[in-house]
Parts: C-alpha cells; sequence; structure tokens
C-alpha cells in the first residue's frame, strides 16, 4: 500500500497503489557516495575510488521490482544528507543546475514532478505559473524531507507529496499539463516503462520536461560509459549513465523536442510531448 504525504505535514490516511513489477535482470548494490563524485565526465571520477572501495561491495543480480525496493531503501538512507550530496562546484562546473533550472522554469498548469528527493527543485518552480505541483518519489526518507521543505516555504497549498513508483504512476491518463524529471531516469530500474508512463499522464496538450545523465552521441564515449556502468552504477547512487534516454523516449510513445546536449554529450535537456 502506498502512502500520500500530503501538502507538507504529516503522513496522509488517504492511500494509492502503485504497482511494482517485471523480470528484467540488473545488477545492482547498495555501497553509497555521491552521484556528482561518481559521474564526473561518466568514468574517471568512478575509478578515481580506488579497488578497495569496488571490493567492498558484493554485486548481486536482482529483479527489476527487486532493485526498485532496494533503491527506495537506499535512498531513505541517503535522505539524511543527500542535498549536501548532490549540489555544490561539480554540479555547477557540469552544468548540471543550470540545465535543472532550464527545466523545471519551463513547467506550467497541473504538474508532476517525478523523483522529487528532497524537493531541492523547489525554490526553482514559478508557483505563478505552476498551479499546483504534486511530487512522486519512491523513498519515504526523501518524502519526509521534502514534506519539511514544503513547510518551511509555505507551499502547503500548492504541493502534494505521493510515494509511487515511476514506472506505475498512480494518476489516470491526461493528468498533468506538465511533468518534470532531473536526474531520476538514470536511476530508475525500468527507464522505458518510466517514460512510457509520461507519456500516458500527460495531457494531449503537454509537455514534459526532462534533464538527465544520458549515454554520450560520441562513440568512443558511449562505449566507455557502457563499460564502466556497473562501477559508476554502484557508486553514483543506482545512477546508470549509459541510458540512451532520447531513443528510449522515441520507443516509449514520445516526441523528443530541444534536444541540448552538454558536457561532451553526457548531460542532457528535452522536451518531450505524447506522440
Amino acid at each position: 500500500m502506498e502512502r500520500v504525504i500530503a501538502r507538507g505535514g504529516p503522513a496522509s490516511t488517504t492511500t494509492r497503489v502503485a504497482r511494482e513489477g517485471g523480470r528484467r535482470l540488473t545488477r545492482s548494490c547498495s555501497c553509497r557516495s555521491s552521484r556528482r563524485e561518481a559521474l564526473g565526465l561518466g568514468a574517471a571520477a568512478a575509478l578515481s575510488l580506488g579497488p578497495a572501495r569496488f571490493a567492498s561491495c558484493a554485486t548481486t543480480t536482482t529483479t527489476t521490482s527487486e532493485r526498485a525496493n532496494r533503491i527506495a531503501r537506499d535512498y531513505d538512507r541517503y535522505s539524511r544528507n543527500y542535498d549536501g550530496l548532490e549540489v555544490g562546484e561539480m554540479a555547477k562546473a557540469f552544468e548540471l543546475d543550470d540545465l535543472r533550472s532550464v527545466a523545471v522554469s519551463k513547467a506550467s498548469g497541473r504538474t508532476l514532478e517525478i523523483g522529487i528527493g528532497t524537493g531541492l527543485n523547489l525554490e526553482l518552480y514559478d508557483f505563478e505559473r505552476v498551479s499546483h505541483l504534486t511530487g512522486l518519489d519512491i523513498s519515504s526518507g526523501m518524502l519526509q524531507k521534502s514534506g519539511e521543505r514544503v513547510a518551511s516555504k509555505g507551499l502547503g497549498g500548492k504541493v502534494d507529496l505521493v510515494r509511487g513508483d515511476a514506472a506505475s504512476l498512480p494518476f489516470e491518463n491526461d493528468s498533468f499539463d506538465s511533468v518534470v524529471v532531473s536526474y531520476s531516469l538514470c536511476v530508475v530500474p525500468d527507464a522505458p516503462s518510466s517514460l512510457a508512463e509520461i507519456a500516458r499522464v500527460l495531457k494531449p496538450s503537454g509537455s514534459g520536461f526532462i534533464v538527465e545523465h544520458i549515454s554520450s552521441d560520441i562513440g568512443p564515449l558511449a562505449a566507455y560509459q557502457g563499460l564502466l556502468s556497473p562501477f559508476i552504477t554502484t557508486f553514483g547512487k543506482g545512477c546508470d549513465p549509459s541510458k540512451d534516454i532520447p531513443a528510449l523516449a522515441r520507443q516509449s510513445g514520445l516526441v523528443v523536442h530541444d534536444l541540448d546536449r552538454r558536457v561532451l554529450g553526457t548531460v542532457a535537456y528535452m522536451r518531450v510531448t505524447a506522440a
């Protein structure tokens, strides 16, 4: 059963059910490190962690649903110091915060943010344009932190927080004018299903605004990302930067507009609409 944390306050008694399924096998590990530390240009920072840290973590084979549950547990722990890991000079140097601001600033109307985390994006929304924001995350620990941020900013009447799985959104078809995703699709175990869900919940006139770590369009670098993906995923809080998100979006019923690649093509902003 999925709990809904409403308007920045305590957990509501309202419930929704989000399905978790799938049998795709993945390799994952719950060791913790800053995603920025592990990503950098994609691999160099991960290698700098050294063999001792790699050896300290056993890699296991899991199903998609098992990995989703593990991610929820891991991010419950990360929530305690997540903000300190996700912002800073490295994020600025690689234009990660700049692209995040671009994506969030374009939202309007009834908006869904998938992977709201601790609510880092709340201060970037224009609530003159956004009539209501629903923030979804699979981690109750993250939602607790974002609820505190909602309350501190006095946004209780504008924001609801919902616990759920990006691959099985607990919302009706055509529910949102805007969907925002910032650096979350690299983490979700089933990115194609999550993108298909974005297409489903967007209104026909709506747009999704995505900023993400992705596979480079420079062939040798993309191959390098793929080679080191298991290590980066292990030490980058579950983020796999080798996913070709634009291609997956097109395959999942979305049209990709305004694709803007940065950092040798490894980070990108895109606007998407339902096909």
